[in-house]
């Protein structure tokens, strides 16, 4: 226990370290509003667009844990909320199915997202505003299409698309779609993708996406997925 305490205490501080230390040379300093970019391309799953719990993953699985970030139950401080995204639920504190973001997220994108949960419950109409502007600036590219297919897609068709996700493990009859054998057309795709499997005949697991992404990330991940098979 005290190892395991001592490891922590020492990545969070070479964490700690690398923010204060921070400099023009990462061209980006840590703020609300590079965190709701993060956010979006993160968290939305979950936490839903508005932060307010509606992500589709946790709609749609049995007993998933409550993901309301305005009335939260462990990260309640900047301290504890650092350590909650750093650590997710691999320490045990929280559900294990909150991912630990400590070996994904630069130290800027950490502490950025930290500003922004910060921000939004403190005023939610100007994390709101954070949130939209995210949406609007947004335009369709191959490397926004892996950050939507990473954050929405992955936990079930895989990191290569091959329908292996860590959610495949519990998705069964059927399992997720090996994406690189698709041949679909682009219709098809952006059907599928938009008004979710049942929409299709397919798989009611497979969730609608059109709430939840704004148009270049729906335009870029079909892209993605497109390339994929290749």
């Amino acid at each position: 226990m005290a190892t395991r305490i001592g490891t922590k205490l020492i990545a969070l501080g070479s964490l700690l370290m690398a923010i204060h230390s921070a400099s023009s040379n990462e061209g980006l300093y840590a703020s609300a509003s590079h965190g709701a970019e993060v956010f979006a391309n993160r968290c939305s799953l979950c936490h839903g667009s508005d932060a307010m719990g509606g992500g589709l993953l946790s709609l749609t699985i049995a007993d998933y844990p409550a993901t309301n970030l305005l009335t939260p139950k462990y990260a309640t401080d900047l301290d504890s909320l650092r350590e909650a995204i750093f650590w997710g639920g691999s320490d045990g504190r929280m559900s294990h199915l909150s991912p630990p973001w400590g070996n994904e997220l630069t130290c800027v994108e950490l502490e950025s997202v930290v500003l922004f949960v910060q921000e939004i419950r403190k005023n939610v109409k100007s994390g709101l505003t954070l949130l939209g502007a995210v949406a609007s600036e947004q335009q369709p590219s191959m490397k926004l299409g892996r950050l939507v297919y990473d954050s929405r897609c992955q936990l079930c068709h895989g990191a290569s698309g091959h329908g292996d996700g860590k959610l495949a493990k519990v998705i069964k009859d059927p399992p997720p779609f090996d994406l690189t054998q698709s041949t679909v057309p682009t219709a098809y795709l952006q059907r599928i993708i938009g008004e979710g499997g049942a929409a299709v005949g397919r798989s009611v697991k497979m969730p609608p996406w059109k709430d939840e992404l704004s148009e270049a990330e729906f335009s870029s991940v079909i892209a993605y997925i497109k390339a994929l098979r290749e």
